[in-house]
């Protein structure tokens, strides 16, 4: 028998030796361990700790992906008739001598929708800037101007950056810079690959060019020897061009004669349809003579005609498909509509419409569809005896502050 008497540890009364419970006090003996609860070191780490900011750089595939408040999208550089197609790489040419103005642009997307997101997204964008890297075997410098939003000129875009470069400035990277408000920054770059144009002149007096089919002829030599990123400058003589002329693959800017010889006329149909044009196709001094019917100027690509005369055509001038076409210090006179927009383009270059005279049409000017919200410039332009001066069907913005009617 064990010498040591076992003791309610509640009362301290004298316990047999296997009580369960003092007979005194009435106590349960088996004493219960408090649980631990461990403290959860990690998950208060982790939500203490300060968000770390990341940077996300497209390299060169042009995009990013990026996820804000459950929401993905895609960040992009591209051009504007496919925003969800990234164009990392941008090849341009111009002169040694002449800036050349680009709009290189900035498109934000729903990833799963492929709509339009900026609104949204812009809400947490702190601010957004421009790099360069110039191409250190450049002899000149590319400028990136600040980015804006250019709803008028662009209005699918983001923002926009007009880029400034001559020929020789060889292959900068343009850096799109987007800072987000939680310290994230994402980089999009883009690279312009910017070659030396090569002008080629073709002139009467040397070339054969007298009638339609000598013309024709030589514009299949020039579509031959020449690159379409080349500049084709074509000096015609004074004649009567009779048929039709079509201008298809690259681009041309054609003079007519002013040297006091005689007037180069067109009486049939000249097309542009020139699907690999690089270049605005100009059209300069040329009279533009119809029989009342048809079209004078008919342009499915960029185009604009300077100088030029145009009378007695169903419609003068035409810009349809996805062109901008215009038109400055022409004479528009006895069509039955001078000038007719029909085009669902994204772009647009020249915006002045300047020094025009518009007399005697019926329809002088027909609005129908112009691409982007670029306003048109009418300063200086006469509008005499039309019988409707200017049918604007899609209320297309017009400045016609400096422009007269009588």
């Amino acid at each position: 028998m064990s010498g040591t008497t076992k003791r309610c540890p509640r009362c301290g009364a004298a316990l047999p030796e296997a009580a369960a419970f003092c007979p005194h006090c009435a106590r349960d003996l088996h004493l219960r361990k408090r649980p631990h609860i461990p403290t959860p070191m990690r998950r208060l780490f982790y939500a203490r700790r300060p968000y770390v900011p990341q940077v996300y750089d497209s390299g060169s595939a042009g995009e990013v992906h990026y996820a804000l408040d459950g929401t993905a999208y895609q960040l992009t550089v591209a051009w504007p008739d496919n925003r969800c197609d990234p164009a990392p790489d941008i090849h341009q040419s111009g002169r040694e001598e002449d800036v050349t103005r680009w709009p290189s642009r900035l498109y934000v997307n729903c990833k799963s929708s492929g709509t339009d997101g900026w609104d949204e997204f812009s809400q947490q964008v702190a601010s957004v800037h421009m790099e360069v890297e110039q191409d250190p075997q450049g002899a000149s410098d590319l400028i990136a101007e600040d980015p804006v939003n250019r709803d008028e000129y662009s209005p699918d875009a983001a923002m926009v950056s007009v880029l400034e470069f001559t020929g020789d400035c060889g292959e900068p990277q343009v850096g799109w810079v987007i800072t987000m408000d939680n310290g994230d920054t994402i980089r999009l770059r883009q690279t312009m690959h910017v070659t030396l144009i090569h002008t080629h002149v073709y002139d009467y007096h040397d070339y054969p060019m007298e009638t339609m089919d000598q013309l024709k002829a030589l514009l299949d030599q020039i579509q031959a020897e020449t690159n379409r990123l080349d500049e084709v400058i074509v000096y015609l003589p004074p004649v009567t061009y009779t048929g039709q002329l079509e201008l298809t693959d690259r681009s041309y800017e054609f003079h007519g004669c002013t040297d006091g010889s005689g007037r180069t006329v067109f009486t049939d149909t000249v097309k542009v349809a020139t699907a690999d044009s690089y270049w605005l196709n100009y059209f300069c001094d040329i009279d533009f003579v119809g029989s009342g019917g048809g079209v004078g100027l008919s342009m499915s690509d960029n185009g604009r005609a300077e100088r030029c005369s145009f009378t007695g055509w169903r419609t003068a001038m035409l810009g349809y498909g996805t062109a901008w076409v215009s038109l400055g210090e022409c004479d528009v006179r006895d069509n039955t509509i001078g000038f007719h927009f029909s085009s669902t383009g994204q772009s647009a270059n020249d915006y002045l419409f300047n020094d025009n005279v518009f007399a005697d049409n019926a329809t002088a000017m027909l609005l129908e569809n112009v691409p982007t919200d670029q306003a048109m410039e009418l300063d200086g332009c006469r509008f005499t005896g039309n019988g409707t001066d200017i049918d604007n069907r899609c209320d297309h913005p017009l400045d016609v502050s400096q422009a007269i009617f009588e």
